[in-house]
């Protein structure tokens, strides 16, 4: 006998058995019904952006920006749509950080790399340690 998997939809609540999805057969068809009308919508506005998307369907930027990220709505066909960066919020269209996010981390790693380097250096971090161990 085999026992069906249940979980609650993370979107709406109601109990459902697991899919791939992870989503409810309700909220899988908003799903679809949402994509359908946004490729609708660009068909005729290829070079809508992301809020004229939005306003025009009446699905929400998320669930377009959702739409982008998976490549359901390839943002090399439609040139004004963009999500925003993880980091900051800026409109972007690629990758999951804006250009001037990604240098600030990456700078931000190699001070911590350095300051690191200098502890080694003087000695720090080893004496922390022996102290730690006696």
């Amino acid at each position: 006998m085999t026992m069906l998997k249940v979980a609650n939809c993370p979107n709406c609540g109601k109990v459902f058995q697991k899919n791939l999805r992870n989503l409810c057969q309700d909220c899988i068809d908003q799903v679809h019904g949402d994509f359908d009308r946004c490729e609708a919508y660009l068909r005729g506005n290829r070079k809508a952006s992301t809020e004229e998307l939005s306003k025009g369907t009446g699905v929400s930027a998320k669930r377009i920006a959702e739409f982008i990220v998976s490549n359901r709505l390839p943002v090399a066909y439609y040139p004004g749509l963009t999500y925003p960066c993880n980091s900051c919020g800026l409109p972007i269209r690629q990758h999951h950080l804006c250009s001037s996010c990604r240098i600030r981390i990456v700078n931000d790693i190699q001070k911590m790399n350095q300051q690191e380097a200098k502890r080694k250096e003087r000695g720090i971090g080893f004496q922390i340690r022996d102290r730690l161990s006696r």
